[in-house]
């Protein structure tokens, strides 16, 4: 085996996939440039994030909302949701639940049989 003509072969093609990766990033960078610029996307100035910043609204509380509840759903289900809900969120009172509603069934039982039973593993 002559090793001058291995070394050479190895250290040809490392060079070559090294160039190739450099002309591919710049390809990546160039066309992200020119994406931008079609885009009209301008970054921001200084100036124009200090008057972002000046620009603040009064916090106001949100007065207390009820839940909304679908027709059919108890009480208890409602009551289990909330403490699930608030045993999660650790007892914090930043979260409250808006509504509760029926999961919707995407598929009929018969049909999810049908689609198991044809799709079993060998």
């Amino acid at each position: 085996m002559d090793w001058n003509l291995a070394l050479s072969v190895i250290l040809s093609g490392t060079v070559i996939v090294f160039i190739a990766l450099v002309i591919l990033i710049i390809a990546v960078l160039l066309v992200g440039k020119i994406m931008t610029s079609v885009q009209g996307k301008e970054t921001p100035n200084k100036t124009q994030k200090n008057e972002k910043k000046e620009v603040t609204t009064k916090a106001v509380p949100n007065p207390p909302q009820l839940m909304k509840v679908e027709q059919g759903i108890p009480g208890e289900v409602v009551a289990a949701i909330s403490a699930a809900v608030a045993s999660m969120m650790g007892g914090s009172s930043n979260y409250s639940i808006k509504s509760v509603k029926r999961a919707r069934e995407a598929r009929p039982v018969w049909s999810l049989a049908g689609m198991m039973e044809n799709t079993k593993p060998f």
